[in-house]
Parts: C-alpha cells; structure tokens; sequence
C-alpha cells in the first residue's frame, strides 16, 4: 500500500510513518509544497533497489565490454532487453 502525506504532516507523525513502514509495509510519498519529494518504504524494498541497480551496472559493463563498436544506443537497447530477461526470471 502507498500513502501520501505533505512534508509538514509528516513531522508530527514520523515515528508513527515509520513504524507502518517497518511493520506493515506502508509505502508513503512524502511531497513539498504539492510535489513528491520523497518515498519512505520498507528495507527489503530499499535493498532489493540497490541490488537491482548493481546487478543493472555490472551488465550495462558486460554489453560495453563484448561490444566494444557498439555506440551508447546499441549498448542501452541491449542493456534494457536483457534487464527485461533478469526481471522475468525472479
């Protein structure tokens, strides 16, 4: 579940946000001034990122290195199919 909630509104609540992020897996999307600005959401989503996105530059690495010729549009297209691949697979 995703909530909204303004930068000024969270103050007051930011232990009680925390806690439904921890415990329950609340999402929230934290905006200023009518924009998001920020997301607070559960660890294992925090660290499931960061393993994607590392997994995402060792492979945007791999197709540079096997394709040496290739220009930056070959290599993202080929970069993306193969992310598509990895997402299938988990």
């Amino acid at each position: 579940m995703e909530k909204a909630i303004a930068v000024t509104s969270a103050r007051g609540r930011f232990r009680t946000i925390v806690d439904e992020v921890q415990f329950e897996g609340v999402s929230y999307v934290v905006s200023r001034h009518g924009r998001p600005a920020a997301a607070l959401v559960p660890i294992q989503v925090y660290e499931n990122w960061k393993q994607q996105r590392k997994r995402l530059l060792e492979l945007i690495e791999q197709v540079g290195a096997a394709n040496p010729d290739a220009g930056p549009d070959d290599v993202m297209r080929d970069v993306l199919a193969a992310q598509q691949q990895i997402r299938a697979q988990q």
